[in-house]
């Protein structure tokens, strides 16, 4: 299974982490059709042929996804994507 491991350094507050994990909760919802759990500041979810977790940590943000045989073509998009999203929200 392909796995996506990306982690990005920040400098948000804890009131900021909390708002964003709303954030990304609602983007996932919205673009991948995806109900993430949230647990804090953990972002969980689980898809047909996806499983993921996003958790935002006091100084950075680490996400890990393991793809399936149907979505294991599109892990190079995903990735992208994602790391497009926390340069934007991060940055």
């Amino acid at each position: 299974m392909p796995t996506i491991n990306l982690s990005k350094q920040h400098s948000k507050s804890p009131s900021e982490i909390h708002a964003l994990t709303e954030q990304l909760a609602q983007l996932l919802q919205q673009k991948f059709q995806i109900k993430p759990q949230r647990n804090n500041d953990t972002l969980t979810f689980k898809r047909l042929d996806m499983t993921g977790k996003l958790c935002l940590l006091p100084n950075e943000v680490v996400v890990t996804i393991k793809t399936g045989l149907l979505t294991g073509a599109l892990t190079p998009v995903i990735e992208a994507e994602l790391k497009q999203t926390l340069d934007k929200y991060l940055t």
